[in-house]
């Protein structure tokens, strides 16, 4: 019921939705002169959104910056998150279709295999909202980095947690049973970061956070960088939200 109810709110608070309800508003109201103000704000908004340079310095301002594979510190657990690292809707299922939070996957399997972290544990339920998926995420993951060369015996598997939050309880119980006093490396968006190491600090989970797919990029400043773009819109739906997640998470004392 919460990720339904959060999901619902998030899209009325996202950009998308303020746009709708923008929209919607200058349709229906009578006053001309009015109508035509709100449709310019709608413009002005949209463009705010969709601003390549805009929206790249909002997310140097919100991700955790990445870490220098070369520095890093040998870890015993690499704690992955799922969502969205595979597509598990696209016939057939023998095969594995890689998402747009993929990079998760391929920064474990790197930091595995120069030896920065030993073991691999995945936490990740699915959400089937309109009927049962056809595949798992989780179980997609673990072909994927056994495919990629890493033992079967040394990924682990919660498969339990609908949410941020529920990750850090489920993975809480599993380290602190199985890999007590031991260091672990918390792997996924960067975006996505500074809930997600939250969380697991609040539940008593000491973590090293790695960021991965990491959507900003270094500063760029030349005339076309100011033209709107679809994907910046995208791209700034997904910041939007998890600024959305973060706060609420904070009013529930969850970080």
């Amino acid at each position: 019921m919460f990720f339904i109810v959060s999901k619902f709110l998030t899209f009325i608070l996202m950009p998308i939705g303020i746009l709708c309800t923008l929209l919607i508003y200058a349709i229906c109201i009578k006053n001309r002169t009015k109508s035509k103000k709100i449709v310019f704000l709608a413009f002005i908004f949209l463009y705010s959104f969709a601003n390549p340079f805009l929206v790249n310095e909002i997310f140097l301002w919100w991700e955790i910056p990445p870490t220098a594979i070369s520095s890093l510190k040998p870890h015993d657990i690499g704690i992955v998150l799922t969502g969205g690292t595979t597509n598990n809707d696209k016939l057939p299922n023998e095969n594995i279709y890689l998402g747009i939070s993929s990079d998760r996957i391929w920064q474990a399997v790197d930091l595995y295999k120069k030896g920065k972290i030993k073991k691999i544990l995945i936490s990740g339920g699915d959400i089937p909202i309109l009927g049962q998926t056809q595949k798992k995420e989780i179980e997609e993951i673990a072909k994927y980095l056994i495919i990629s060369g890493i033992p079967k015996n040394k990924i682990f598997l919660e498969t339990h947690a609908m949410n941020t939050r529920e990750n850090a309880l489920n993975c809480s119980k599993i380290l602190k049973k199985q890999f007590s006093h031991q260091k672990y490396l918390l792997i996924t968006s960067g975006y996505h970061l500074r809930r997600a190491s939250k969380c697991f600090e609040k539940v008593g989970i000491s973590v090293t956070p790695y960021g991965a797919n990491y959507l900003s990029h270094e500063r760029k400043f030349y005339f076309f960088y100011l033209l709107p773009r679809e994907d910046n819109f995208a791209f700034s739906q997904l910041l939007y939200r998890e600024i959305i997640g973060y706060w609420s998470y904070k009013l529930m004392g969850w970080v």
